[in-house]
């Protein structure tokens, strides 16, 4: 099995820019190896229409269109290349690729940073990372089910907005050989602590414990990473009947070494002592 490089990015809904909440909508992988470069976008709209007052689902669907037919034109150029891609400047990620086609700025639509790992099958991989990040919460929008944002601002939120905590906080970026993940909140005492929002409230066992194959592998190589992050993961558990696929999937990252899990009915605890940490170290 010969393994190669890709990085990924996530197109983002942002119905309004200052207040900073988003959906995911599409992701872009690019491997460059294989010359692999591909996009994939979802054209519903109920999810967005549930959640951003005034969401106008004709001009975001003939948007979404036009960035398909976009990227179908910029994937040719790049499998058709003879040599050095047909950019001023060699693109390094996923993200520098994605800037090609809608450039940043303040508008709805705007890009991640790059995320990263190894694969065989980069189309496989672009639809797995599809299925999980996009898919899965329009296929989700009328069940009782929270995902990793929902949990977080249900349960965890309150510890980082602390008065003593919040000023001491960043997004930051774990950089390993072979992947990369951004955190969303972030400090450091001398190494970097880094918390991630973890919804095992899935419809499906196969679900819960596929997404803990995925973050159990993606962990154990950030944790290769230079930096040696100390890396916390925020678990809900399910609302259904899936507990044994939970607690399969806790043992799965515990097994790793390389994380620590917080769950739910520790979040009040978890919090006073990121107080305690934060205050003794500032």
């Amino acid at each position: 099995m010969s393994l190669e490089p890709y990085s990924f990015c996530f197109l983002r809904y942002v119905h309004e820019p200052l207040s900073g909440e988003f959906a995911n909508v599409g992701v872009l992988l690019w491997a460059p190896e294989s010359r692999f470069f591909g996009f994939k976008a979802s054209q519903k709209f109920r999810r967005l229409s549930h959640f951003f007052h005034g969401f106008h689902h004709q001009d975001y669907r003939s948007l979404i269109a036009r960035i398909e037919t976009q990227f179908d034109k910029l994937a040719v150029r790049l499998a058709d290349a003879q040599g050095p891609l047909p950019f001023p400047e060699n693109p390094t990620s996923a993200r520098d690729l994605a800037l090609q086609v809608i450039p940043h700025d303040d508008a709805a639509l705007q890009w991640s940073l790059s995320g990263g790992g190894l694969t065989d099958a980069p189309s496989a991989e672009l639809e797995a990372l599809f299925q999980e990040t996009v898919a899965r919460h329009y296929d989700s929008v009328d069940e009782a089910r929270r995902d990793d944002a929902t949990i977080y601002r249900e349960f965890y939120s309150r510890a980082f907005e602390a008065p003593a905590v919040k000023p001491h906080l960043c997004e930051h970026e774990v950089v390993a050989p072979h992947a990369s993940h951004v955190f969303s909140q972030a400090w450091k005492n001398g190494v970097w602590n880094v918390y991630q929002p973890l919804s095992f409230d899935l419809k499906r066992s196969e679900s819960i414990r596929a997404k803990a194959f995925q973050w159990e592998s993606l962990t154990r190589w950030l944790s290769q990473s230079p930096e040696k992050p100390n890396i916390h993961l925020m678990l809900a558990a399910p609302s259904g009947e899936q507990r044994r696929a939970y607690d399969y999937a806790k043992d799965l990252l515990h097994a790793s070494g390389a994380v620590k899990l917080i769950e739910e009915n520790e979040a009040v605890d978890f919090a006073k002592e990121l107080e305690r940490l934060i205050g003794a170290n500032f």
